[in-house]
Protein backbone atom coordinates (compact mmCIF):
# COMPACT_ATOMS: atom_id res chain seq x y z
CA UNK A 1 0.00 0.00 0.00
CA UNK A 2 1.39 3.38 -1.02
CA UNK A 3 -0.01 6.75 0.04
CA UNK A 4 1.25 10.09 -1.27
CA UNK A 5 0.29 13.65 -0.35
CA UNK A 6 1.80 17.02 -1.16
CA UNK A 7 1.25 20.57 0.06
CA UNK A 8 2.90 23.91 -0.70
CA UNK A 9 3.95 25.84 2.41
CA UNK A 10 4.77 29.50 1.92
CA UNK A 11 8.03 29.33 3.84
CA UNK A 12 11.67 28.73 2.78
CA UNK A 13 12.70 25.13 2.07
CA UNK A 14 15.29 25.04 4.88
CA UNK A 15 12.70 26.14 7.43
CA UNK A 16 10.06 23.63 6.28
CA UNK A 17 12.62 20.81 6.34
CA UNK A 18 13.79 21.79 9.83
CA UNK A 19 10.29 21.84 11.28
CA UNK A 20 8.84 18.85 9.41
CA UNK A 21 11.73 16.55 10.30
CA UNK A 22 12.27 17.64 13.91
CA UNK A 23 11.79 14.52 16.04
CA UNK A 24 10.92 16.64 19.09
CA UNK A 25 8.56 19.32 17.72
CA UNK A 26 6.58 17.02 15.41
CA UNK A 27 4.20 16.17 18.27
CA UNK A 28 2.82 19.72 18.01
CA UNK A 29 1.40 19.28 14.50
CA UNK A 30 1.04 15.50 14.12
CA UNK A 31 -2.27 14.71 15.82
CA UNK A 32 -1.68 10.95 16.18
CA UNK A 33 1.74 11.43 17.77
CA UNK A 34 1.74 11.62 21.56
CA UNK A 35 5.53 11.61 22.05
CA UNK A 36 8.71 11.30 20.01
CA UNK A 37 12.13 10.78 21.57
CA UNK A 38 15.53 10.40 19.95
CA UNK A 39 17.10 7.22 21.35
CA UNK A 40 20.55 7.18 19.75
CA UNK A 41 23.63 9.28 20.46
CA UNK A 42 25.10 11.90 18.17
CA UNK A 43 23.59 14.31 15.68
CA UNK A 44 20.48 13.47 13.69
CA UNK A 45 21.30 11.63 10.47
CA UNK A 46 21.12 8.26 8.76
CA UNK A 47 21.03 5.61 11.49
CA UNK A 48 19.46 7.84 14.14
CA UNK A 49 16.79 5.93 16.06
CA UNK A 50 13.74 7.30 17.79
CA UNK A 51 10.81 5.97 19.78
CA UNK A 52 7.30 7.27 19.30
CA UNK A 53 4.05 6.85 21.15
CA UNK A 54 1.21 6.87 18.62
CA UNK A 55 -2.56 6.88 18.98
CA UNK A 56 -4.69 5.67 16.12
CA UNK A 57 -7.91 3.75 15.55
CA UNK A 58 -8.65 3.70 19.26
CA UNK A 59 -5.31 2.25 20.35
CA UNK A 60 -2.09 3.70 21.75
CA UNK A 61 1.18 1.95 20.98
CA UNK A 62 4.93 2.52 20.88
CA UNK A 63 7.20 1.97 17.94
CA UNK A 64 10.88 2.43 17.19
CA UNK A 65 12.11 3.76 13.87
CA UNK A 66 15.41 4.54 12.17
CA UNK A 67 16.29 7.35 9.78
CA UNK A 68 17.28 5.84 6.42
CA UNK A 69 17.82 8.99 4.34
CA UNK A 70 18.85 12.43 5.55
CA UNK A 71 19.85 15.13 3.08
CA UNK A 72 18.91 18.56 4.43
CA UNK A 73 17.00 20.46 3.18
CA UNK A 74 15.73 18.12 0.45
CA UNK A 75 15.15 14.53 1.66
CA UNK A 76 14.29 12.63 4.82
CA UNK A 77 13.11 9.05 5.29
CA UNK A 78 12.59 6.58 8.11
CA UNK A 79 11.32 3.06 8.56
CA UNK A 80 9.61 1.38 11.45
CA UNK A 81 11.81 -1.18 13.21
CA UNK A 82 9.62 -2.35 16.08
CA UNK A 83 6.09 -1.82 17.29
CA UNK A 84 2.97 -3.78 18.00
CA UNK A 85 2.90 -7.21 16.41
CA UNK A 86 0.29 -6.12 13.88
CA UNK A 87 2.32 -6.60 10.71
CA UNK A 88 2.03 -2.90 9.83
CA UNK A 89 5.64 -2.40 8.81
CA UNK A 90 6.08 0.82 6.90
CA UNK A 91 8.49 3.45 5.72
CA UNK A 92 7.95 7.15 5.18
CA UNK A 93 9.81 9.41 2.74
CA UNK A 94 9.68 13.20 2.68
CA UNK A 95 10.78 15.51 -0.15
CA UNK A 96 11.17 19.28 -0.01
CA UNK A 97 11.40 21.34 -3.22
CA UNK A 98 11.37 25.08 -3.73
CA UNK A 99 8.20 26.17 -5.50
CA UNK A 100 7.96 29.87 -6.16
CA UNK A 101 8.61 31.58 -2.85
CA UNK A 102 7.47 28.52 -0.92
CA UNK A 103 8.23 24.84 -0.51
CA UNK A 104 6.47 21.81 -1.95
CA UNK A 105 6.47 19.24 0.86
CA UNK A 106 5.61 15.70 -0.28
CA UNK A 107 5.18 12.62 1.89
CA UNK A 108 5.04 9.01 0.74
CA UNK A 109 4.09 6.28 3.20
CA UNK A 110 4.48 2.72 2.03
CA UNK A 111 3.93 -0.50 3.87
CA UNK A 112 2.01 -3.66 4.46
CA UNK A 113 -1.56 -3.51 5.66
CA UNK A 114 -1.79 -4.24 9.38
CA UNK A 115 -3.07 -7.49 10.79
CA UNK A 116 -5.54 -8.07 13.59
CA UNK A 117 -9.04 -6.74 13.17
CA UNK A 118 -7.82 -4.18 10.61
CA UNK A 119 -7.21 -6.91 8.04
CA UNK A 120 -10.98 -7.06 7.45
CA UNK A 121 -10.95 -3.48 6.13
CA UNK A 122 -10.66 -3.13 2.37
CA UNK A 123 -7.23 -1.82 1.39
CA UNK A 124 -8.87 1.13 -0.38
CA UNK A 125 -10.59 2.21 2.86
CA UNK A 126 -7.40 1.87 4.90
CA UNK A 127 -5.44 3.79 2.23
CA UNK A 128 -8.03 6.61 2.32
CA UNK A 129 -7.87 6.78 6.14
CA UNK A 130 -4.04 7.00 6.06
CA UNK A 131 -4.16 9.63 3.29
CA UNK A 132 -6.70 11.74 5.18
CA UNK A 133 -4.61 11.57 8.37
CA UNK A 134 -1.45 12.64 6.54
CA UNK A 135 -3.28 15.43 4.68
CA UNK A 136 -4.75 16.78 7.93
CA UNK A 137 -1.35 16.81 9.64
CA UNK A 138 0.34 18.50 6.68
CA UNK A 139 -2.41 21.14 6.51
CA UNK A 140 -1.94 21.76 10.24
CA UNK A 141 1.80 22.24 9.72
CA UNK A 142 1.16 24.57 6.78
CA UNK A 143 -1.24 26.70 8.85
CA UNK A 144 1.12 26.87 11.82
CA UNK A 145 4.16 27.80 9.74
CA UNK A 146 2.39 30.34 7.54
CA UNK A 147 0.80 32.02 10.59
CA UNK A 148 4.03 32.24 12.57
CA UNK A 149 3.06 29.85 15.38
CA UNK A 150 5.94 29.44 17.84
CA UNK A 151 6.33 25.65 17.82
CA UNK A 152 8.75 25.72 20.76
CA UNK A 153 6.17 27.55 22.88
CA UNK A 154 3.44 25.17 21.67
CA UNK A 155 5.63 22.20 22.60
CA UNK A 156 6.31 23.62 26.06
CA UNK A 157 2.57 24.15 26.58
CA UNK A 158 1.66 20.59 25.61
Amino acid sequence: MLVEHSVVINRPTEEVFDVATCLRRCVVWRSALLSSTKTSDGPVGVGTTFEQEVHGLGKTYRNTAVITDYEPPHRFAYKRLTGPDDGADYQARFAFEQEGEGTRYTVWVEGKSPGGWLRVLPTSLLRQWVHNSIAQEMDTLKGMMENGVDLEAALAAS
